[in-house]
């Protein structure tokens, strides 16, 4: 991978992080004490920061540094896989912020949509 591929990638592995932790570029840019125009141009690959200012990032959003170098290798070689593990992050965070009740619910929604689909073996 080039490193302008390589840039890019890890510059969505960035954004979508920080769009699960369900941080704006200024919030998070507030959080980590970095400016709002650098977290912009490494989410879209523009720029060619220290591995310091990663593992600024990375410590924000409460993952490793080679969490997001993985994620990046991932999505240039699978973008499918990267698009489901996106999906599931996704789906984890909405889930975090439901109350008992509602997880249930949806647990229950949930099995009888799989059921009725025959997800499960007969």
């Amino acid at each position: 991978m080039d490193n302008k591929n390589f840039l890019f990638h890890i510059g969505l592995s960035v954004r979508k992080y920080r769009t699960v932790a369900g941080l704006s570029q200024e919030q998070f840019s507030s959080l980590i004490e970095c400016d709002k125009n650098t977290i912009g141009k490494i989410e879209r690959g523009e720029t060619d920061s220290r591995i310091s200012t990663f593992s600024k990032i990375a410590g924000g959003l409460g993952i490793p540094v080679s969490r997001l170098v993985k994620d990046s290798e991932i999505q240039s070689c699978d973008a499918y896989a990267a698009t489901i593990e996106y999906d599931y992050l996704r789906l984890f965070h909405y889930c975090h912020q439901l109350s008992p009740e509602q997880f249930n619910n949806l647990c229950n929604t949930a099995y009888l949509y799989a059921k009725g689909n025959h997800f499960f073996k007969k």
